[in-house]
């Protein structure tokens, strides 16, 4: 039995300490909201908290097109410079790196370089972000009001494709109660999306 290769989503364009951002080979295919992914090697492991299409030139913004067209593809039936003139890219709040062989919860010591491939992070990746909880403390406290969206994203994925299925889930709400502890109705929030 042989192990697929990992397949690249994309590659970054900007990156700091905190978060990268990448653009996606394949127009309009970005990760879902809340995926692992790793930038590099050694790896830096993010959370996607953002996904958008947009223009490639930002002093040339996408324009309506399609007044006339019966369907959204014939936009781009008798606009074909249209693929070519857009991407695809996202977002990705940090939450760990690979270190001695394992993944580290925490911010790394550089940023991945730019250019580094992205690829969805395989399960030993996501094992050992997940063995530990501590990583939800970084989403909690990321920028943004979309930042506990990203949490119940994150959770509901990982939930559905963990070995551990409600028992990750439990484990979870469990972290979050701790790292909420006085944020009551935010708690109550992001519990009521996961449920």
């Amino acid at each position: 039995m042989t192990q697929e290769k990992p397949q690249r989503i994309g590659e970054v364009i900007d990156a700091d300490i905190r978060s990268f951002d990448v653009q996606c080979y394949t127009l309009w295919r970005g990760p879902s909201l809340g995926t692992l992914v790793r930038a590099g090697e050694p790896s830096v492991v993010g959370v996607v908290s953002e996904v958008r299409t947009e223009s490639l030139d930002p002093s040339r913004p996408a324009i309506a097109r399609g007044q006339d067209a019966a369907t959204e593809d014939d936009i781009y039936k008798e606009n074909p410079q249209l693929t070519q003139l857009l991407r695809t890219r996202f977002h990705a709040m940090v939450v760990g790196c690979s270190e001695d062989g394992g993944i580290r919860v925490g911010l790394p010591s550089a940023p991945p370089r730019l250019h580094a491939f992205v690829f969805a992070c395989d399960l030993q990746h996501t094992a050992g972000l997940t063995r530990s909880l501590d990583f939800l403390r970084l989403l909690l406290n990321g920028n943004g009001p979309a930042s506990d969206e990203v949490v119940v994203a994150c959770l509901r994925q990982l939930g559905k494709e963990s070995q551990y299925g409600k028992d990750f889930l439990l484990r979870a709400g469990k972290a979050l109660a701790q790292e909420l502890a006085g944020q009551t109705p935010r708690l109550n929030g992001i519990l009521r999306r996961l449920a």
